[in-house]
């Protein structure tokens, strides 16, 4: 050992402050009182998982257990994060014209 401060360039006293981390806007998740849920189908018409909201803030995706539930929760969760930044109530992710082409939302 040696009696010298640590130093490397990487790890000086400048490098450990606080960062600032972008956290994307999004629907609370967890709901405040009832919830309504409809099926998305892929094109096929397979179910893929379940897009829920309590119509006030908060809303979400309740994939299956298959690949195509997985593909289908990357597609949501980006939707749902443009459709949060620009202020669109949660009550309004339930509208089939959100989803289309891609999937089909049982309205």
């Amino acid at each position: 050992m040696t009696d010298q401060p640590f130093n490397h360039p990487r790890w000086g006293p400048d490098s450990l402050q606080p960062v600032r981390v972008f956290s994307p806007p999004r629907y609370k998740a967890i709901a405040q009182g009832d919830v309504r849920k409809a099926a998305l189908r892929d094109r096929d018409g397979r179910l893929v998982g379940h897009v829920w909201t309590d119509d006030r803030d908060a809303a979400g995706f309740l994939p299956t257990e298959s690949a195509a539930g997985t593909t289908a929760a990357s597609y949501v969760w980006v939707l749902m994060t443009e459709c949060a930044a620009r202020d669109v109530p949660a009550s309004e992710l339930l509208d089939p014209a959100l989803y289309a082409p891609d999937y089909m939302l049982d309205a």
